[in-house]
């Protein structure tokens, strides 16, 4: 990989996949009722997350309604209470197409990679358009779009920063939130940089915290513990952000540690100086595009591009109340 500045930016990538959901409904205009099917009778459009409370999927979910009433169409909301319920997804996204709404979103989870395909076929015999969010879909060419982060991207992104906060010699370590999807994108993502970037910087341990916070705080402590001189340290998602500055902050270590995503509290880490930077997505912005792109399919249109650009944003304690930053987190 070349090296490359990559400031303030990472993307949002829409990528040719497929989608799914449930309940939490906004207000459907007055007069529209069920039908379905992508056939002009329904004007009501189901997501199904990864996860139905995060802090981040609430924020999908807000742009999602917000694209939704703009036309004049009612969004339902659901997904699994923790991310690691993949059959649950499956059973959510199978009563989503048997609901036959006017198009599906779905942010498949890792469990529900291999049993979504045939869910897809499901979709397209009911002539249900489907949009994947957030991590892609492998085996089905049903969706008509997949809006997703540039999740190397924002890993190589970290592996950059971090390179420049610690001069690119010493040892650093991983806290991934899973083993595939965008939590291996964004691992691998940060390997490759500094493989290609920063010969002085050694990869001493890559650990696996499940999405899970307590077993994050786990893997960090036995890292931290086995490699006092570690000079960095990326964690995937704000659950391992948190758990490896918690451990860091206890020890009182000059460790220097990045990561992805801005729950309340890894922000408020971060104005504490306790983390020094995250790489911050749009999921307004993703819930918003989503529900466009099915909105427009439900009028005829095929999406222009599968592969569509938008920022995220490099978040540091230095630029935290800037506007740039404010728009994204807020």
């Amino acid at each position: 990989m070349k090296k490359k500045l990559i400031a303030g930016a990472c993307s949002l990538l829409l990528v040719a996949s497929l989608t799914a959901c449930n309940n939490n409904a906004a207000t459907p205009d007055p007069g529209n009722t069920g039908g379905g099917g992508g056939e002009g009778g329904s004007k009501r459009i189901m997501l199904i997350a990864k996860a139905n409370s995060a802090e981040y999927w609430m924020k999908v979910k807000e742009g999602a309604i917000a694209a939704g009433q703009a036309e004049g169409f009612e969004v339902s909301f659901n997904g699994p209470d923790t991310e690691s319920e993949g059959d649950k997804q499956l059973n959510q996204l199978e009563t989503a197409i048997n609901e036959k709404p006017a198009g599906i979103g779905f942010a498949p989870q890792d469990g529900a990679q291999d049993g979504a395909p045939r869910l897809m076929d499901a979709a397209q015999a009911a002539n249900i358009p489907v949009v994947i969010f957030d991590t892609p879909l492998a085996g089905s060419d049903v969706p008509i779009a997949t809006v997703a982060s540039d999740n190397a991207g924002m890993g190589a992104q970290a592996a950059e920063q971090l390179v420049t906060l610690t001069g690119g010699t010493g040892k650093v370590a991983i806290i991934a939130h899973g083993e595939v999807g965008t939590a291996a994108a964004r691992r691998d993502g940060f390997k490759d940089y500094l493989a290609a970037n920063a010969p002085g910087m050694e990869i001493v341990d890559i650990q696996n915290g499940e999405s899970d916070p307590a077993k994050s705080r786990d893997k960090a402590q036995g890292i931290l513990q086995a490699h006092p001189d570690l000079v960095g340290f990326f964690g995937t998602d704000d659950d391992s952000t948190i758990a490896i500055a918690d451990e860091v902050a206890a020890k009182g270590m000059p460790t220097k540690i990045v990561g992805v995503d801005s729950s309340p509290d890894v922000l408020t880490l971060l104005k504490e100086g306790k983390i020094n930077g995250v790489i911050v997505q749009n999921p307004f912005g993703m819930g918003q595009k989503t529900v466009e792109i099915l909105i427009a399919a439900t009028k005829g249109e095929t999406p222009t591009e599968k592969n569509v650009v938008s920022e995220s944003v490099w978040v540091t304690p230095e630029n935290i109340d800037s506007e740039e930053v404010q728009k994204v987190i807020n």
